[in-house]
């Protein structure tokens, strides 16, 4: 019995870990109520959904760079300070490191800071993902029992390489809000989030090996409602 429990635990991590190298990357902010406490470790497990409209899901240059889908995801957090945290995160093909800070007092916290990533693009081929993040988001705790955080994030990343015969060197400006919810007690929590971004796209995109490339601007919104797991240690 322990054994076939044993079995399709490492089944189940297995197909978790071809989910995430298989899907494209999205990453929510799952930012919680204030940094990471100091000497506490937060472990979070989830997905979100990147839902893109607009031109960015009818353009099919666009495809390899900004199409939707499931990722599922996994991110480590620990407190260094009293008001500064750092982490670690992957979804799909790429990671992200946080370094955050807290500032504030009580149950109201202004949390800020930096989200660098690098990936590799979703499809098939040799394309590659370089960005970064940074949130203002305003966060409230209460009790350790309810958190909320609202607030905006702006980014960027340049993706470029091969996808299947194209020749791709896009670089995307992102703008945009967040607002999520935390619901638990003390060491666990379900959280819910909801990132709403818009996207502008701009670039180069080559079908034949050695021809010239042709410009490519595009922008469009994109919806990632998020869910997760946390456990803090």
């Amino acid at each position: 019995m322990i054994s076939g429990t044993t079995r399709a635990g490492r089944a189940a991590v297995g197909a978790w870990a071809l989910a995430l190298i298989a899907c494209a990357p999205t990453f929510p902010s799952f930012a919680g109520g204030r940094t990471t406490p100091r000497g506490r470790t937060d472990l979070a497990l989830g997905a979100a959904i990147r839902v893109p409209v607009g031109d960015l899901a009818d353009e099919p240059t666009l495809v390899p760079v900004a199409s939707g889908g499931v990722a599922p995801g996994a991110s480590v957090r620990h407190g260094v300070a009293r008001d500064i945290d750092l982490g670690l995160e992957v979804s799909g093909a790429a990671a992200r490191a946080h370094l955050r800070l807290a500032l504030g007092a009580g149950l109201v916290h202004l949390v800020t800071g930096l989200a660098p990533h690098v990936g590799l693009g979703h499809e098939g081929g040799e394309l590659f993902r370089v960005g970064g993040t940074i949130p203002i988001l305003l966060a409230v705790n209460v009790l350790s029992i309810y958190e909320v955080w609202i607030g905006l994030q702006l980014g960027v990343e340049h993706l470029f390489g091969q996808a299947g015969t194209d020749s791709i060197s896009m670089t995307g400006l992102r703008t945009g809000g967040v607002v999520g919810l935390a619901v638990g007690f003390r060491r666990f929590h379900v959280l819910v989030e909801l990132g709403i971004d818009h996207e502008l796209w701009t670039g180069s995109v080559s079908d034949v090996p050695g021809a010239a490339s042709r410009p490519v601007e595009r922008n469009g919104l994109v919806l990632t409602p998020a869910f997760g797991l946390r456990l803090r240690l």
